[in-house]
């Protein structure tokens, strides 16, 4: 089993058992992992959209006057990209670090073909 593979297992758990208290105190069901969940075409598009949104950001500011915000656009342009492949797949993540191993994983699966460069990068923008 790979690393990335234990992540997404470990991530699953985490989630099961959040939503499991959740319910016992009577809460909201929220979850800080991976949700396995049916395959949410939509949920996907609205993703690409706002990875869309934030690549236009991107483009029409001067970088050298605001930085920050385009790295910030970036980073959030590439993490919804990254979710919109989860709900093609039927994940729900909330979490950062369980939707690369998601990534991750899937790319080790062959279920997705992206160069680990891509995931790498995000991993160094995570400080945003």
């Amino acid at each position: 089993m790979s690393k990335a593979s234990k992540q997404v297992d470990w991530c699953i758990r985490k989630a099961e058992k959040e939503i499991e208290e959740c319910k016992k105190l009577g809460k909201r069901a929220k979850h800080r992992g991976l949700l396995k969940v049916e395959v949410n075409i939509e949920e996907a598009k609205n993703h690409i959209e706002k990875a869309e949104e934030n690549l236009r950001v991107v483009t029409s500011f001067d970088k050298n006057n605001f930085g920050f915000i385009v790295i910030s656009s970036l980073f959030y342009s590439m993490y919804h990209c990254f979710l919109a492949i989860a709900a093609k797949f039927g994940y729900e993540s909330g979490n950062q670090t369980c939707t690369i191993s998601l990534i991750e994983y899937l790319i080790e699966e062959k279920k997705i073909s992206l160069d680990l460069k891509f995931v790498d990068i995000k991993k160094s923008l995570s400080f945003v």
